[in-house]
């Protein structure tokens, strides 16, 4: 009867579709323990959820939308080849095909580089996250 089972199940697993694009598993998240920002791709704003005192939200100014906002799920805030700060996927973090995992964090106003994925941010913020934060939760 299991063998069976087994048998009726592998027959149907072809047919499931596959996924357009991977999802994080958003249960695993616990504000403020497990990151300490929040950037809404959509909308272009962050929350930042220092250890002590209340969140503060930010949206960035349109003058500073340049570059692209990383995948959704979460991201370490690291420090780059280069010495910028770089958001870095954990292994657990689905990227979509061809995504190298990083991303640059340069402040408004500067040249984005070639080749490798970068968002423009607010000066503050980059000093904020380099001070503040170790991981960063990116949503829609």
């Amino acid at each position: 009867m299991k063998r069976l089972m087994l048998a009726a199940l592998l027959t149907v697993l072809p047919f499931a579709a596959p996924a357009a694009e991977p999802v994080a598993d958003e249960a695993v998240f616990v504000e403020g323990a497990r990151y300490d920002a929040v950037l809404r791709r959509q909308e272009q704003s962050w929350r930042l959820l220092p250890a002590e005192g209340h969140d503060v939200k930010l949206r960035v100014a349109e003058s500073c939308h340049a570059g692209s906002p990383p995948p959704r799920g979460l991201w370490l805030l690291t420090t780059g080849r280069d010495g910028r700060p770089t958001l870095l996927a954990p292994s657990a973090t689905p990227l979509p095909a061809g995504h190298p995992g990083e991303v640059v964090l340069v402040p408004c106003g500067q040249p984005l580089p070639t080749g490798t994925p970068a968002l423009a941010v607010p000066e503050t913020l980059v000093q904020w996250l380099a001070e503040n934060s170790g991981a960063v939760y990116v949503a829609d």
